[in-house]
């Protein structure tokens, strides 16, 4: 009988976990709108060693969407985005990529609407002396020891979270701008 009952309280106590699980009314899939990156104009070519700032998008639009076609939008769903998280990939062969790269910058995209972003940063000055990139300093070689090439083909994906005003988490969905860095 003991184990009989034991049995019924962690079968219970499983049933109640899984019920629990998953579906929190904060995850980033729970606001009536999604958003989306879109890089209108950029320099794909970077000179790592002629390079005197931050990189740059030269014009980027956040688009802001419902999820139902047919809801109507308020200011709730306005989102505020804070976090921009910054992911390298090699798209050459090689495997050393830059580090990713945090950082804070606000940006309201109001619901149903878009955000026009002009010279936005997307990845610091300073990584551009670190690997994959000092490879291809004329001192260290001048050539991607891993693929044998010139120059480093590399992505940078970004995701921007934040909140909408009802206090809901959101994200845009992950944008890629391609580069291909070179020192000339």
């Amino acid at each position: 009988m003991y184990r009989l009952l034991t049995i019924c309280v962690l079968a219970a106590g499983l049933v109640f976990a899984a019920g629990c699980s998953g579906g929190s009314a904060l995850d980033n899939t729970s606001a009536a709108v999604f958003l989306t990156v879109d890089f209108e104009e950029y320099n794909p070519d970077v000179n790592v060693c002629a390079v005197a700032s931050d990189l740059t998008i030269t014009k980027m639009i956040i688009q802001s969407s419902p999820k139902d076609p047919n809801a109507t939008l308020t200011p709730n769903q306005d989102a505020r985005l804070v976090d921009w998280e910054i992911t390298p990939q090699r798209t050459d062969g090689g495997t050393v990529t830059s580090p990713e790269w945090y950082y804070a910058a606000t940006v309201y995209v109001p619901a149903g609407s878009t955000t026009n972003l002009d010279n936005y940063r997307i990845y610091p000055e300073e990584y551009l002396d670190d690997p994959p990139f000092n490879y291809l300093f004329p001192e260290n070689g001048g050539v991607d020891p891993e693929t044998g090439h010139s120059f480093v083909r590399q992505s940078l994906e970004l995701v921007i979270h934040g909140r909408i005003v009802s206090g809901k988490q959101i994200s845009t969905l992950p944008s890629e701008a391609g580069f291909r860095f070179y020192c000339n």
